[in-house]
């Protein structure tokens, strides 16, 4: 008990001395590209639209985004774009 108590203190004095180093935000002007494989106006591409409006204000550098949808085969060819 007394080590697991030493432990956790020692854990907590080195979490609170580290100090965390300020980074370029790694996606600032990017273009992040969701694709979709289904023709456009289905229910997926109006649930990736909805999502990417919201998407980049939440990702650090505020990216773009674009939807490419890739129809065809049952979503087949647009696994095999992303293979």
């Amino acid at each position: 008990m007394k080590k697991l108590f030493w432990l956790f203190l020692w854990i907590l004095l080195v979490g609170v001395n580290s100090t965390a180093q300020a980074q370029a935000p790694f996606y600032q002007g990017k273009t992040i590209r969701v694709i979709v494989g289904t023709p456009p106006g289905n229910l997926y591409d109006f649930w990736a639209r909805l999502i990417v409006d919201h998407l980049g204000r939440h990702i650090p550098g505020n990216p773009s985004f674009i939807v490419q949808n890739m129809p065809g085969a049952g979503h087949v060819v647009a696994v095999n774009h992303l293979y």
